[in-house]
């Protein structure tokens, strides 16, 4: 049996089936290297201005509370922030992160640690 993935936005040959969550629904889709980095670059932006949830699911802070001064310099310091400084600084400290894609949270969160003033 061979298995082909076909893109489901275009129908050209995929490379890679992506799980993708929104208000509790879980989806699957198959994409193709380019659309895949299409999808990545549409997400990144919200990802990074994004609070962490816990796993019980309930987020850093209240959703109508205001936001601190330092909660808003550290959201808008983290959105400023360099994927290619982010994993050269992985690699180095043999921290696994993908060569492309969406750098994973905890990896961001460690090197965010690790260069705060």
């Amino acid at each position: 049996m061979i298995e082909t993935l076909v893109d489901d936005l275009d129908g050209s040959p995929a490379t890679e089936t992506i799980r993708l969550g929104w208000n509790g629904d879980w989806r699957e889709v198959d994409l193709s290297k380019r659309n895949i980095a299409a999808l990545t670059r549409a997400l990144d932006r919200y990802w990074a201005v994004g609070r962490p949830v816990s796993r019980g699911g309930q987020a850093g802070r209240r959703r109508n509370a205001a936001p601190s001064r330092s909660r808003k310099a550290a959201r808008s310091k983290k959105s400023g922030r360099d994927p290619k400084a982010i994993r050269a600084w992985a690699l180095a400290n043999s921290i696994e992160v993908p060569g492309r894609g969406r750098i994973p949270g905890e990896v961001e969160r460690q090197y965010n640690e690790a260069h705060t003033t």
